[in-house]
């Protein structure tokens, strides 16, 4: 049986266990029948969130990168006493950043450390999230198995005072020796498979003594203050918190992947120059007490929005790369469930611009639109349909005015500095939110219907975050059109 072009793909970049050139990957893709340029190669590669781009042109993979690499962290009272560990943000960078972390299997002596699940309270187990955001520690929890019956829809997004969690069983460790207070090691063996392997190391309880470990534990918290306050200033704020991490270890490999590393939740109880400062409406490592901009010397502004891909301090704007058919097909559906078919107001929504198109382009896409309509309208369920429906009509009337400000912006300026930074960096996350959504529920992953009630409330706090900005981006964008103009004679 022949394998599908994709699954290999994805297999090579989630395994490939070297640095590999442009050319190398050229190859593979021609041993498997995909023919390709090798600008698509490297727009592919570059927008890959598995694949770090070296200084010297080469590539890696997060399996090459983080694989076989010692990280550790010392489970809490708590959790001993529970007879457990919980992994939560822990084995952030190392492991695959899609997953969830009761996912991962760890492994003590080749057997896998068992699960077991144990109640905690909310903010000793958000203490063990926070790596992944005030804005979505809340959300990670309630995934886990073991919180099946938290509906966060129905309670504001507020977890319960007690709660569950899935930890791993350190029965095994304790029967060899494993006190409170020892540091787990782990390394990870199988990053395709989140296989981690895990050994412990005896700490000597002395307060009053440090040995040559303790002080080269000391030296790691300062190299990794360092390299985080430097990649502040040359590398900016990244997508998230974990790129931002990812890089820095990645960088300086040599110095904080060593056999007496201390943990990235334990550098927070000793510095006093890095905090969590909100970016938008999310949140990212800063320097303490400041605010995070948008636009800084790390990322020469682009010349417009337009680019394919342009980093804006680690927001992407992807805004005008090829557009998915998802979206077309999800505002086809909105239009088949109101019995309507006016492909050239979907056109206005998603290409404000439209009207700029040649003629050749204008019909070219009415003509997709129409035969993407006919496909789907003899495939339509409007029973299957009745709950998702007017969610998805939410989100593309969001999306469609988000839209709107995201080509104003593009059409007036190519300083993106002119603009309110904070609100800039909303507007971004919103639209690419939005276009995860709506990914989202044109899957025919019918398990989107549990969700719903989470996504109302996702839409309906973007749409309140959205409100509180587009107002000032317009008025810029106002004044950036007025100066465009030049009176000749």
């Amino acid at each position: 049986m022949k394998i599908p072009a994709e699954i290999l793909i994805r297999q090579f970049i989630r395994s490939y266990p070297e640095p590999f050139s442009l050319k190398d990957f050229s190859s593979l893709l021609a041993k498997i029948g995909v023919k390709t340029t090798a600008q698509e190669c490297v727009e592919y590669l570059s927008t890959c969130s598995n694949v770090f781009t070296l200084t010297n042109g080469m590539y890696i993979t997060r399996a090459f990168a983080f694989s076989n690499e010692p990280f550790s962290f010392r489970p809490t009272r708590k959790e001993f006493d529970k007879g457990v560990f919980i992994a939560g943000h822990r084995c952030m960078p190392f492991v695959d950043p899609e997953i969830l972390s009761n996912d991962i299997d760890f492994v003590y002596k080749g057997e896998s450390l068992k699960v077991k699940v144990v109640e905690i309270d909310s903010p000793s187990l958000l203490d063990l999230f926070f790596l992944y955001g005030e804005e979505y520690c809340v959300q990670y929890i309630a995934s886990d198995p073991a919180n099946q019956n938290i509906d966060l829809g129905k309670s504001d997004f507020v977890l319960p005072p007690i709660v569950h969690a899935s930890g791993f069983s350190i029965e095994p460790l304790v029967k060899d020796g494993f006190s409170f207070g020892d540091r787990i090691l782990c390394k990870v063996t199988d990053w395709d498979l989140n296989r981690v392997e895990v050994s412990f190391n005896h700490v000597d309880s002395s307060p009053f003594q440090m040995n040559m470990d303790d002080v080269a534990r000391e030296n790691w918290y300062s190299v990794l203050e360092k390299s985080l306050l430097n990649s502040f200033s040359i590398l900016g704020p990244r997508s998230s918190i974990e790129e931002q991490l990812a890089l820095v270890f990645i960088d300086n490999r040599n110095e904080l992947c060593v056999k007496n590393c201390g943990s990235v939740e334990e550098l927070f109880l000793r510095t006093k120059k890095i905090g969590f400062q909100p970016f938008g409406v999310e949140t990212r490592l800063w320097f303490y007490g400041k605010d995070v901009p948008a636009v800084g010397k790390w990322n020469t502004p682009v010349e417009n929005l337009s680019a394919e891909k342009g980093d804006l301090g680690g927001i992407e704007y992807d805004f005008y790369v090829e557009t998915p058919d998802y979206l077309y097909d999800a505002y086809l559906k909105d239009q088949i469930n109101k019995n309507i078919a006016d492909f050239e107001l979907i056109c206005k929504s998603i290409h404000p611009d439209f009207y700029k198109f040649s003629q050749q382009r204008q019909k070219a896409l009415l003509l997709h639109l129409k035969n993407r309509h006919d496909i789907l309208v003899n495939e339509y369920n409007r029973f299957a349909d009745f709950e998702i429906a007017p969610v998805r009509h939410e989100a593309l009337d969001l999306y469609a005015a988000v839209n709107e400000i995201v080509h104003e912006i593009d059409d007036v300026s190519t300083d993106l500095s002119a603009f309110p930074q904070q609100p800039l960096v909303i507007l971004s996350q919103i639209y690419s939110h939005l276009l995860h959504i709506i990914e989202m529920m044109e899957s025919s992953d019918s398990s989107i219907l549990k969700t719903l009630d989470e996504i109302s409330l996702s839409l309906e706090g973007m749409e309140f975050n959205f409100d509180g900005i587009k107002d000032d981006l317009k008025k810029v964008a106002a004044e950036q059109n007025k100066n465009g103009f030049v009176v000749t004679k």
